[in-house]
């Protein structure tokens, strides 16, 4: 995929959550998708000439729906620890 590498991400461990707290200027929450697979995040964001990627190995598994707000370019997913 062409495109830009994100660089701006977080991660918080807490005790029963992961907080991942991403930059994404330039985009809206629309052009986001967000994939949780066991313990791996992808992160894709595409709008028009900007297109943003990312694979995240989390380190833990997983479990659950993802928590995802986005606001002013950042943006913030809440996963559960399995």
């Amino acid at each position: 995929m062409q495109g830009h590498w994100l660089y701006g991400v977080d991660i918080f461990d807490e005790i029963d959550r992961l907080q991942v707290i991403v930059e994404l200027p330039g985009v809206s929450k629309e052009d986001i998708s967000v994939n949780v697979k066991a313990n791996a995040l992808k992160i894709v964001a595409l709008a028009g000439s900007r297109q943003y990627h990312r694979h995240i190995d989390l380190g833990v598994p997983v479990r659950g729906e993802p928590e995802i707000h986005y606001n002013n370019g950042v943006l913030e997913i809440m996963l559960g620890k399995a």
